[in-house]
């Protein structure tokens, strides 16, 4: 959980990559709504391996 609130709450870097990843599913959620989640994980992921390596 701590990890989590350092990936949403660290720095800039942190609020932008999380707030691109809500606005990518909530776009995909009006065209594929059953698919919407899975980006929002997806993307968070990426986000967090991207947080990792830097």
């Amino acid at each position: 959980m701590k990890k989590l609130f350092q990936l949403v709450f660290g720095d800039a870097r942190n609020v932008a990559s999380v707030a691109l990843a809500v606005a990518l599913a909530l776009a995909l959620a009006r065209v594929a709504p059953q698919w919407s989640g899975w980006l929002l994980v997806l993307v968070l992921l990426g986000a967090a391996s991207w947080q990792a390596g830097a």
